[in-house]
């Protein structure tokens, strides 16, 4: 019987390594998700023991860890409706909501 072909032929991750690279990238800088224009806060999120990632800080659902390139720093101001509010900026008067709730205006 044959080995399985790796899908991703890529030497093992040094957690430590990996963690300390991601906090180099991303401190002080916001995130994109995959290939989204919108740009979010970073917040740290727990890993592996006392290991941090960054992630966005409106908890905006993705795949993966970041070592394929999932979420990328950016210099860009941050552009996610939640993100803002979180971090208790205004939001952009230009950016309109998917939909309206009841009570308030599209």
């Amino acid at each position: 019987m044959s080995e399985p072909i790796p899908l991703f032929p890529v030497p093992p991750i040094d957690p430590a390594r990996f963690a300390e690279e991601q906090h180099r990238l991303f401190t002080g800088m916001r995130l994109h998700i995959g290939r989204s224009g919108v740009t979010h806060r970073v917040s740290w999120v727990p890993w592996l023991n006392s290991l941090t990632l960054p992630a966005p800080a409106c908890h905006q659902g993705w795949s993966g860890l970041g070592a394929g390139g999932e979420v990328t720093p950016t210099h860009l101001g941050v552009s996610c409706r939640k993100c803002l509010r979180l971090g208790g900026e205004p939001e952009d008067p230009d950016q309109r909501p998917l939909f309206a709730l009841p009570g308030e205006d599209a």
